[in-house]
């Protein structure tokens, strides 16, 4: 049987049916009491001094060991023997009250081999024991020399525990497959979220740059209400690379394009946190969102990425041998959901950064 349940739930299992099993032995004493008469002895001592200690014996295998084979088989065992004591104890009833000992025996082990949660090998066993004893104790009615009678009993019982571990490993296969569609189906979907997840990140990066673009910066936009705290404010950053159509003109557009990715992880590695994001907004300009900064934490930021864009020492051809490539950064910062205008505002001050002489930062 497939048994995918932590030990602590197979152990539970285990100590259900050895309670189910108890149970049915103590209920069936006081059949016992109506039906058994001067044999009532006899039943008293296998049902309390038999079954009972198995009982005992497995619910304390169950609470106290960590064998689940040892769990599995005192289970096994506890039915095999309430089986033979249910089967002995109809040797010494008269007719017709033998035959419903025989029957209920039956069922037990019918009803044990088709839907007791055992192990489908410690099932086989378990029934297959239980019908030879079964049929031996009915064909030879516990005498000396045995009687062999009830042999159509013998052949019922053996057919119907056959059938039963027929229907019992029909079930199990059943399950197992339906165990092996949930995995995939599961492995399936999971796979499925990852790639809707890879196809999302790639609809909102730029291809060059491995920064968001502006498809993204328009997303955020529509959520900005619920993505900045009230009051919090944000900053907003505006970075333009200094003469980069110069760079182009005399290098090259693959070259311009390196130049533009360098940038581009430089200005990644200098943000705060993952709260922080670069988008290329357009060209050589990427823009810089700060949620949960002021106007002195936006420069701040503002002044490291600049700072970490000329250590980099990008050549620039066009400004002579030791000329590297720089930034100018417009910085600003508001407490407003209209990241439009605080995009229009860091604009300006990037202007105003241009025409001071590039290189710096404006606010």
């Amino acid at each position: 049987m497939p048994d995918t349940e932590p030990p602590p739930f197979r152990s539970a299992r285990q100590m259900q049916l050895l309670l189910m099993v108890g149970a049915l032995n103590l209920v069936a004493i006081p059949i016992d009491l109506l039906v058994l008469g001067r044999h009532l002895a006899l039943a008293l001592t296998l049902r309390l001094a038999v079954v009972t200690p198995f009982v005992l014996c497995g619910l304390a295998l169950c609470r106290f060991s960590r064998s689940s084979r040892l769990q599995v088989l005192a289970s096994a065992t506890t039915i095999v023997v309430l089986a033979l004591v249910s089967a002995s104890l109809g040797q010494f009833a008269d007719e017709p009250v033998a035959s419903r000992y025989m029957m209920a025996t039956l069922f037990l082990i019918f009803g044990a081999a088709l839907s007791v949660a055992l192990p489908w090998r410690t099932t086989k066993w378990m029934t297959a024991i239980a019908t030879l004893a079964f049929a031996v104790i009915v064909s030879t009615g516990l005498s000396y020399p045995p009687r062999l009678a009830n042999l159509d009993l013998v052949l019922f019982c053996a057919t119907a525990a056959a059938s039963a571990l027929y229907l019992r490993h029909r079930k199990d296969q059943q399950l197992a497959r339906e165990i092996d569609l949930r995995r995939i189906d599961s492995t399936h979907a999971r796979e499925l979220r990852k790639a809707n997840h890879s196809l999302s990140l790639l609809s909102y990066t730029d291809p060059l740059t491995g920064v968001f673009n502006r498809r993204y910066l328009d997303g955020f936009i529509d959520k900005i209400a619920a993505t900045i705290a009230p009051y919090a404010g944000y900053g907003v950053l505006m970075v333009d690379v200094d003469r980069f159509k110069l760079l182009n003109d005399l290098s090259g557009h693959l070259y311009g394009d390196e130049c533009l990715r360098r940038i581009a992880t430089t200005l990644q590695r200098g943000l705060r946190s993952s709260e922080d994001f670069v988008i290329r907004y357009g060209g050589e300009e990427f823009a810089v969102m700060l949620p949960d900064a002021d106007l002195g934490e936006t420069l701040a930021v503002a002044e490291r990425l600049r700072a970490m864009v000329a250590e980099q020492r990008i050549p620039h051809p066009g400004l002579g041998p030791e000329g590297t490539l720089s930034v100018s950064i417009g910085a600003y910062s508001t407490i407003s959901d209209d990241v439009i205008e605080a995009l229009r505002r860091a604009d300006l001050a990037l202007y105003g950064a241009k025409q001071a002489g590039r290189d710096r930062v404006a606010a």
